[in-house]
C-alpha cells in the first residue's frame, strides 16, 4: 500500500515523512520513499507463541511528494503521477507557521482545490477524447456510458466537490478504476503544529477544519501532530522512544494513528498465517472470502483451494496452540465463501 505525504512548500511534509519513517532526508532529495511496518501487537504475540524462524509484518510505503505549489512543469507532472499511483493521501498543513485558524483553513482549501483542478482537467480532456472516439468505436455503448458518467462528475468537480464520498455501481467502478482520480482517494489531513503553540489554539484549528469538511460533505479526518518533535523521537534508538513519547504526553506515534485511520477508511483488515517457519500478517479488504485470502497469499493456493482451517486470534492465544484448537473444535474448516474476519489465523489447504 502506497501513501503519499503531500503539502505546500514549507508545510513540514518532509518532516512528517521523517517522523513516519524514522529517516533523515538529505537536502535536494525529491519524492523519497520509506517502508513502515503496520503496527499490530497481535503478530508480535503470535511470534512469541510460535517462535518462528521468520516474522513478516504487513508494510506501508510512505512517499514524500513534491510540493503542490511547485512552479516547475516537469515536477507538476511527477507530482500528479505520484498522487495518482497512491492508495491514500496525507496532506500536511503547516499550522506551526499560521497565526490563526483562518490561515490553516486557507491552506487546507488550497490543497483541496489543487486536487479538484487536477481531476477536473483530466475529466474534461477525457470527455473531449471520448466525443471523438464514440463515433467510430466498436464499443459505442461502453464509451457512451463512460461519457455519461464523466459528465455527471464534471459539475461536481466544478463546484469543488470531492468524489470519494459518492457511491458508484460495479460498472462505474470499473470505468473509474484506471483513472486513479485523487479526489476519489481517502485523505487524512495532518495539522503540523509547533511545540510552543498553545494546545487550545491547535484544538481550535482542528475543530475549524473538521467543521468545514463536514459542511463540504467530506469525511476526511484531521489529526494534529507535532512533526518536528515526532521526527526527532523517530530517530532515537528503540529503547529510548517510549520514554520520550511518554515525557511529551504522546500516547502513540503519529504514523500509527495515520495508518490505522487509513486502514479504516479503505476497509482493510488483517489476517495471519502462523507456524515454525514463519508468522506473517496479511492485508485484505473487509468482506473478502477465504478464496480471496488464498489468492492474497499465492495464486496457486486459490487455484487449488480445497478448504481453509480458521481460528480466531483471541481463542488461539487462550488455547495456546493449534493442536488444542483441533482438540476443542475451535480450529474449524471453512469453504471458499467464508468471510475472513479481522484477526483470523488462516491455513489454506490446496492441491495443484
Amino acid at each position: 500500500m502506497n501513501i503519499s505525504v503531500a503539502g505546500l512548500t514549507s508545510s513540514g511534509k518532509t518532516t512528517i515523512f521523517s517522523a513516519f519513517t524514522g529517516t533523515e532526508i538529505k537536502a535536494g532529495t525529491k519524492q523519497a520513499v520509506g517502508i513502515v511496518h503496520v503496527p499490530d501487537t497481535r503478530i508480535d504475540r503470535l511470534a512469541e507463541l510460535f517462535k518462528p524462524r521468520k516474522l513478516v509484518y504487513a508494510n506501508v510505503d510512505f512517499r514524500d511528494t513534491l510540493p503542490f505549489d511547485t512552479p516547475v512543469k516537469s515536477e507538476q507532472v511527477a507530482l500528479s503521477e505520484a498522487i495518482r499511483s497512491s492508495d491514500a493521501l496525507v496532506p500536511v498543513i503547516g499550522a506551526y507557521r499560521c497565526s490563526s485558524p483562518e490561515e490553516v483553513l486557507s491552506e487546507m482549501k488550497k490543497i483541496r482545490l489543487d486536487l479538484v483542478i487536477n481531476d477536473l482537467d483530466f475529466v474534461l480532456k477525457r470527455i473531449e477524447r471520448l466525443e471523438r472516439e464514440v463515433r467510430s468505436s466498436q464499443d459505442k455503448a461502453l464509451k457512451e456510458k463512460e461519457m455519461e458518467l464523466l459528465r455527471k462528475l464534471q459539475p461536481l468537480l466544478e463546484n469543488e466537490q470531492f468524489l470519494h464520498g459518492l457511491t458508484f455501481d460495479r460498472q462505474e467502478q470499473g470505468i473509474l478504476a484506471p483513472y486513479n482520480l485523487p479526489t476519489l482517494k481517502p485523505l487524512c489531513f495532518v495539522v503540523n503544529h509547533g511545540e510552543n503553540q498553545d494546545a487550545a489554539a491547535v484544538h481550535q484549528m482542528v475543530s475549524l477544519l473538521e467543521t468545514t469538511l463536514r459542511e463540504l460533505g467530506d469525511p476526511s479526518p484531521v489529526l494534529p501532530l507535532n512533526g518536528q518533535l515526532e521526527a526527532e523521537i523517530a530517530l532515537l534508538p528503540q529503547e529510548e522512544k517510549e520514554s520520550f513519547l511518554k515525557e511529551y504526553g504522546i500516547t502513540e506515534p503519529g504514523q500509527n494513528k495515520v495508518i490505522r485511520t487509513i486502514y479504516e477508511m479503505l476497509d482493510l483488515i488483517s489476517f495471519f498465517t502462523v507456524g515454525e517457519d514463519e508468522c506473517r500478517a496479511w492485508r485484505i479488504i473487509k468482506g473478502a472470502t477465504a478464496l480471496d485470502a488464498a489468492a492474497t497469499i499465492h495464486s496457486d493456493l486459490a487455484r487449488g483451494f480445497i478448504r481453509a482451517e480458521v481460528i480466531e486470534y483471541d481463542i488461539l492465544l487462550q488455547l495456546g496452540s493449534l493442536q488444542e484448537g483441533k482438540k476443542t473444535g475451535k480450529l474449524r474448516l471453512e469453504g471458499k465463501t467464508y468471510e475472513v474476519k479481522d484477526g483470523d489465523i488462516v491455513h489454506i489447504m490446496f492441491n495443484v
